[in-house]
């Protein structure tokens, strides 16, 4: 599929820019430094080509899928079109007391005492908004990381946090519509289509790295003039 069908695909691009816009006005005057800081930051414009972007892609692991599931861990990695920025990966186990689904934890492998040992919540989020700021989100399945985020600032700073996000997942149906199976449009199975190497599943960090490689074999299919615009959600 070449870029001009992903463009037939892409949001309004200017009442998407107006809604994030407003969004942040009203968070510009917050008595929390780090959400006046996101509200003020310098963001790319929905014109911008993909390729000149900030991004940051990011993946949680939770206890469950519903939609007040626990967030176990946080990991995430600034990147551009063409470069991986692993110097600045961080990965967090993000503080739980909560009994933990045993199903679950057999999938990533966090227990309830390593969940007792991590990071407050308060303190991984204002650490991911802070670089989240003028970045667009990337993620497999984005609208988990997004509802998750939005759910946790609720919680810690009583706002609703505009995110703009970039789902791979759905990039992916989009250039590769016809594949039958669902599990065709795993992260893994995914990669495996631009032959990039497997990685072991679940644990946060490496899932970020692995969706911001499938998004930079995706753009080589859509081609550099690609706009922002054409590819958010």
């Amino acid at each position: 599929m070449r870029s001009g069908a992903i463009l037939q695909a892409g949001l309004p691009s200017v009442f998407a820019s107006w809604r994030f816009d407003r969004a942040l006005s009203a968070l510009s005057h917050s008595e929390h430094s780090v959400i006046r800081d996101y509200a003020r930051k310098s963001w790319p414009t929905r014109d911008t080509p993909v390729y000149d972007a900030p991004l940051l892609a990011l993946d949680f692991e939770l206890d469950g899928l519903s939609k007040d599931a626990h967030l176990l861990q946080a990991g995430w990695v600034p990147f551009a079109g063409r470069a991986v920025t692993l110097c600045e990966a961080r990965s967090i186990d993000i503080r739980s007391d909560a009994v933990l689904d045993d199903g679950a934890v057999v999938i990533h492998g966090i227990g309830e005492q390593r969940a007792a040992r991590g990071e407050k919540i308060s303190v991984v989020l204002a650490d991911l908004i802070e670089v989240l700021a003028g970045r667009v989100l990337v993620a497999h399945a984005a609208r988990i990381e997004v509802s998750a985020i939005k759910r946790a600032a609720r919680a810690v700073f009583d706002v609703d946090l505009p995110i703009r996000s970039i789902c791979t997942l759905h990039l992916e149906q989009r250039l590769n519509p016809n594949s039958p199976a669902r599990e065709a449009y795993r992260l893994a199975n995914a990669r495996g289509r631009y032959g990039l190497p497997d990685y072991t599943a679940h644990d946060a960090l490496t899932d970020a790295i692995a969706a911001a490689e499938l998004f930079q074999a995706q753009m080589s299919r859509m081609g550099e003039e690609t706009k922002l615009s054409q590819v958010e959600r």
